[in-house]
């Protein structure tokens, strides 16, 4: 089985960056950013394992993806958190795709709670790296400081959309289920509490210990996460609409919240998406 070592990805590098603040030569320490197009056909890509944890943001392309949440054949732009030693024969479906990747160095997620599969990243996360990539346009002596400051804030993210298997209480991960799935409908930290059969402060000291941040962070985030979806997978739904689907209480709290995240509003997110 083909064994991918850091940065080493299927397909022809556009655009290549590497930082690299280790005292020691090698490259397995470094952030390396790239671009790249696929040139593996389908049928020829084999069942391989990637040594380090990596994104890849799809930026265009068919693409074929076993981490959980991403569809079947992806066609719509996308961000994928691999974990270190991921085996999987994620490809593209045709030659006409293009692709950023992010590989990072095991000491960049030393004391992170992470996934330990491979998953689809969200909306906030997806728009961070997007912004990470558009630093290798403009490289200059600002770029990998960042690039720093993005690749924190998505571990930041990921780590508050991690799925529990067994390490941690079930109650918390119940908690954390209903937030993400019913994030139109808030409910109070007593109700949580209660629910968990635990005391209000220990409920949020866990939940943030685990995921960190609060509830009520962590339901704001699934809210844009959840709007976005809806921009671009329904656009010809009204923005009141999308502001109602996804919990706000209207149309300028959705506005307000949105800018205050992105920088910019629903509709001029929707028209460039």
């Amino acid at each position: 089985m083909k064994i991918f070592t850091h940065g080493g990805f299927y397909g022809a590098f556009e655009h290549r960056r590497r930082i690299d603040d280790s005292a020691v030569d090698d490259s397995t320490h470094a952030i390396e950013l790239a671009e790249l197009q696929p040139t593996v056909p389908e049928h020829e890509v084999e069942v391989h394992t990637h040594a380090d944890a990596h994104f890849v943001l799809v930026l265009s392309g068919k693409y074929v993806s076993s981490a959980r949440g991403m569809p079947a054949v992806s066609v719509r732009p996308a961000l994928v958190y691999n974990p270190p030693g991921t085996t999987h024969r994620d490809c593209f479906r045709g030659l006409d795709g293009r692709f950023f990747t992010l590989s990072i160095p095991a000491d960049a997620l030393a004391g992170r709670v992470l996934p330990m599969q491979a998953l689809k990243a969200g909306a906030i996360a997806e728009h961070r790296m997007r912004r990470v990539r558009a630093e290798l346009a403009r490289w200059d002596d600002v770029s990998p400081l960042a690039v720093d400051d993005g690749i924190e804030a998505v571990l930041d993210g990921l780590q508050r959309r991690i799925v529990d298997t067994g390490d941690g209480p079930a109650w918390l991960a119940r908690a954390h289920e209903r937030l993400r799935d019913d994030c139109a409908h808030p409910p109070r930290m007593a109700e949580l509490a209660r629910h968990a059969g635990v005391h209000p402060v220990a409920f949020a000291r866990a939940f943030r210990r685990r995921y960190g941040c609060s509830p009520g962070e962590y339901l704001r985030e699934c809210r844009l996460d959840r709007a976005v979806d809806l921009l671009l997978r329904r656009p010809r739904l009204a923005l009141a609409d999308v502001a109602a689907r996804a919990g706000y209480a209207d149309q300028a709290h959705f506005n307000h919240a949105f800018r205050a995240s992105f920088g910019c509003t629903p509709g001029t997110y929707r028209r460039a998406a």
